[in-house]
């Protein structure tokens, strides 16, 4: 049985070629149709290899997302044995594999010393493990998997100077009063239950853990005690005042569920700006409807539930409205301004670690948006609830992202950017990295939004 079935267009046959010479100087037994005798026939002997497989590589490119041949490969692929894609070119993967781990070795020119590469090996070789004890095999003839390589140390953030009571005072403006303080909950047996319901109990544990020292749990302390400020008029939802600083997009080569566009990872500096503290509710919703400015939602829920079942348009054209209703600028976060607020200082997968479920994750149903912890910038439901819109074009990379933490507007603009988990998805979409595409005009019940001010 062979180890590796390579699946790609007859366009990358030259990339292919340099792949598969790779994969033998590794140890892998790999078949692609350069190595067709003559007299077989192309389809019967194709077919017979990829279902004696024990995984199949896709290799995917602007030419071949358009193949057929490639789909059907990837697709029997997937049904059959381990399916492990790389994208090879900037492309929109067909959007049944939209959510399958793939590689990032776009550029990448045979180097087997090329860190990507090696990550890559490495994802093979667990795939083939498991495929051949799944198969029928042992452990002890599975394909050794090294260890993963250390992850680099975060680069720790500038701390920020104290600001004067004058300045303080000037960046609460779009706001009115700060409400009063909630009251911490002392502990006790009903907490504890209560965070074993949401988030089970490695996340509840690793969550204890960063209570009692933020520093062992690889967190880092709020850079200032997060402001929360009542709403700027009756029907704005309750914001938190983010210290502007820098933040590394996307997730290292080895982070477990990490996709091909997450990458290549990318350092942005934000200004301050104010972020919702939770999605925005079905009651803040519901008076754009009654202003005649939103449209009904298809979702359900009620009170302060995340409003779900709304289109990116929809979502702006709430932003508007709540501007045009208060005199400030609200807008949608950009993709930047996301993951900065939900990696609150971080630079695991999780705010809270590297462990999953943690708090905020929720299953089945989305939940009441006041319930969730706040993460240590004062933010909460980032990594789970619902998935949320922001305002980019979709591109399959990080390459070329704004510097300053604006908006990407060039791309794909009729699909947008959607990060966080919800209730519907895994592990694998909870990261803070995470990126997903929608089309613009979809409306899902795990869709919802949050928003974002500027400093007047």
């Amino acid at each position: 049985m062979t180890d590796i079935f390579l699946s790609y267009s007859r366009a990358d046959r030259p990339k292919a070629e340099i792949m598969a010479k790779a994969l033998e100087a590794d140890g892998f037994s790999v078949w692609w149709d350069k190595v067709l005798r003559a007299g077989e026939t192309y389809d019967e002997v194709t077919e017979s290899m990829l279902r004696e497989a024990n995984v199949v590589i896709v290799l995917w490119s602007e030419t071949s997302v358009k193949s057929k041949w490639v789909r059907a490969e990837a697709t029997l692929g997937q049904r059959k044995c381990e399916l492990v894609p790389a994208m090879i070119e900037e492309a929109e993967r067909p959007i049944m594999f939209e959510l399958v781990q793939t590689a990032d070795l776009i550029g990448w020119d045979g180097d087997r010393t090329d860190p990507r590469w090696t990550g890559f090996v490495e994802d093979i070789k667990r795939s083939l493990n498991k495929a051949k004890t799944e198969g029928g095999g042992t452990v002890a003839q599975a394909v050794p998997v090294s260890p993963p390589a250390p992850k680099p140390e975060p680069k720790p953030e500038p701390k920020p100077q104290p600001k004067p009571a004058a300045e303080a005072q000037t960046n609460a403006q779009p706001v009115q009063a700060p409400p009063p303080a909630k009251k911490k909950s002392s502990g006790g047996l009903p907490v504890l239950i209560g965070l074993l319901a949401v988030a089970g109990v490695g996340g509840y544990f690793g969550y204890q853990n960063f209570l009692a020292d933020p520093a062992a749990s690889g967190l880092e302390k709020p850079r200032e005690t997060p402001q929360v400020a009542t709403p700027a008029c009756d029907v704005c939802p309750t914001m938190v005042r983010l210290v502007g600083g820098s933040v590394t997009l996307g997730s290292p080569a080895n982070e477990p569920n990490r996709s091909g566009n997450e990458g290549p990872q990318t350092e942005v500096q934000l200004s301050s700006f104010w972020i919702s503290r939770s999605e925005v509710s079905w009651a803040e919703w519901q008076v754009c409807v009654e202003d005649g400015a939103c449209r009904a939602a298809q979702g359900r829920g009620s009170g302060t539930y995340p409003v779900t079942g709304i289109n990116w348009g929809d979502a702006k054209a709430y932003a508007d409205w709540l501007s045009a209703k208060s005199g400030y600028s609200y807008r949608l976060p950009s993709e930047a301004e996301w993951e900065y607020a939900a990696r609150a200082g971080t630079q695991t997968a999780y705010w809270w670690g590297a462990d999953y479920p943690g708090p905020g994750v929720t299953r089945g149903e989305a939940k009441d948006a006041e319930s969730f912890p706040e993460n240590p910038f004062g933010v909460a439901a980032m990594h789970g609830n619902v998935r949320e819109w922001v305002a980019d074009c979709y591109t399959n990379t990080l390459r070329d992202i704004p510097s300053d933490g604006s908006a990407r507007l060039t791309g794909n603009c009729d699909r947008r950017v959607v990060k966080g988990g919800s209730f519907a998805t895994g592990a694998g979409e909870h990261r803070a990295a995470n990126r997903a595409r929608y089309e613009r005009t979809i409306r899902d019940r795990t869709l919802g939004f949050r928003v974002v001010a500027d400093q007047p």
